[in-house]
């Protein structure tokens, strides 16, 4: 795997993740969702306002290979990992496991006792690896149009204080 820094994200960079959002979904998670389904999900054409409102209020970090993004993730201070995305092209490479070594410690630091999240069709199994497990299956509707997802959760061990 290449060399893999995981920092904070910076506001120039909030454009390239929408692309790496955008196009994660309908080159990764169109194995599972209908053209109809991306579209309203991630569209091709947004206001770039809002996606920064957005970023800004998550916070994520962003994985980084040389000069490019490579993924992003966040976690929120009551447990909620509400946006999880790798490349596509970095699909499969240890980048997501990078990641949530970082949300891992960040749960550590903040003394949360579980994480949560509304995961994807496509990102259930490797949620699953993480040790999150199923607690409902949701129907979400964006533009009238119905996603499948899961809210799922992980239990986390915090290390006894002496």
């Amino acid at each position: 795997m290449a060399n893999i820094a995981i920092r904070k994200a910076q506001r120039e960079e909030y454009s390239a993740l929408w692309q790496l959002f955008h196009d994660t979904i309908h080159k990764v998670n169109c194995r599972d969702y209908s053209p109809d389904q991306l579209a309203v999900w991630a569209p091709d054409k947004i206001e770039m306002s809002r996606w920064i409102d957005r970023i800004e209020k998550v916070n994520p970090w962003v994985a980084v290979a040389g000069e490019q993004l490579v993924g992003f993730a966040d976690l929120q201070a009551d447990g909620l990992v509400d946006m999880f995305f790798v490349h596509h092209q970095w699909q499969t490479q240890g980048i997501g496991k990078r990641l949530f070594q970082t949300i891992n410690q960040q749960a550590k630091r903040l003394g949360l006792f579980e994480l949560y999240s509304h995961v994807s069709i496509t990102a259930r199994p490797f949620f699953e690896a993480q040790g999150f497990q199923v607690e409902t299956p949701q129907d979400v509707t964006m533009s009238g149009v119905v996603l499948r997802n899961y809210v799922m959760r992980k239990t986390l061990l915090l290390e006894p204080r002496h």
